[in-house]
């Protein structure tokens, strides 16, 4: 028997392309856990809303003037990287029935109710795999109840930046080979501490530096991370004889970045960075 594999996610616009890939190669199997979000039932009105814009405008690359004030007023988050992936990728395609079959779990994934849902999805034989893309850390009691079966994806190469903005806030270090060595992504266990679990596979960016902007370095790794979670929740869910063994790496450091440090003037030493380090690497 197949085991599930569970998504869960932010409601970012960047994560409906996850959520898009997710739905492409999940949805007609058996191992299709559902698609659940970071986000408070109340806003179920909200989330037919976008799912009417994807399907509207999916593929387009350029919004006219009229669109991009209705994208950001249903994503009123939309940051650069969003921006970036626009212009890359086009708008994702999400299916109509979408926001009915959407789960909605509040803001407080950490919650008594939550920790009885999770309790519950993992009394089933076999007990289902937890694929999460979330800005949040989860309690102890989940790793106690999911043991090894919560997989998390990382817009970076671990173990070289781990936390909240990482890529970003090495850019903004102006380490040029540190920045190579972390542009890409990584798919690894959660256990308590910041991106430390064991790893399960990980891709650097051939050419980090290729891009027109910082922003766009990091939508190719956000999309690097969802290539990499999709792939390998087909394989684990597939593969019911065998779990990936997960490898230890040792951080070079005992530093995880900080959402609170990337203020503005970080994120402004983050893009300057990124323009000087690609200057320094095409000079050569």
């Amino acid at each position: 028997m197949e085991s599930t594999c569970v998504l869960m996610s932010e409601g970012s616009f960047h994560a409906t392309y996850l959520m898009s890939q997710w739905l492409e190669e999940f949805d007609a199997s058996p191992s299709f856990g559902g698609v659940y979000v970071r986000d408070d039932p109340d806003r179920a009105g909200l989330y037919r809303q976008r799912v009417r814009f994807h399907r509207a405008h999916a593929g387009k690359r350029t919004l006219a003037p009229g669109e991009r004030e209705e994208l950001r007023r249903l994503y009123d988050d939309l940051g650069e990287t969003d921006e970036a992936m626009l212009h890359m990728y086009g708008v994702p395609s999400l299916p109509e029935d979408l926001p009915g079959r959407l789960g909605f779990l509040g803001e407080n994934l950490n919650a008594p109710d939550i920790h009885i849902w999770v309790e519950g999805l993992c009394r089933r034989e076999p007990a289902p795999y937890f694929f999460v893309f979330l800005d949040r850390l989860l309690a102890p009691w989940w790793i106690e109840l999911a043991s090894d079966r919560i997989v998390n994806g990382h817009s970076a190469v671990l173990p070289h930046a781990r936390g909240m903005y990482a890529t970003e806030q090495v850019a903004a270090q102006r380490d040029l080979e540190r920045f190579r060595r972390c542009a890409g992504a990584t798919v690894h266990f959660v256990d308590n501490g910041v991106d430390t679990g064991p790893l399960i596979r990980a891709e650097r960016l051939r050419d980090p530096f290729a891009f027109e902007s910082l922003w766009e370095c990091k939508g190719a790794s956000f999309r690097t991370a969802f290539d990499l979670m999709v792939g390998v929740a087909r394989d684990m869910s597939r593969r019911t004889g065998t779990l990936p063994a997960g490898l230890r790496v040792v951080p070079p450091d005992d530093r995880d970045f900080r959402s609170k440090d990337f203020d503005p003037s970080r994120r402004a030493a983050a893009v300057s960075g990124y323009v000087d380090m690609k200057r320094q690497a095409t000079a050569v």
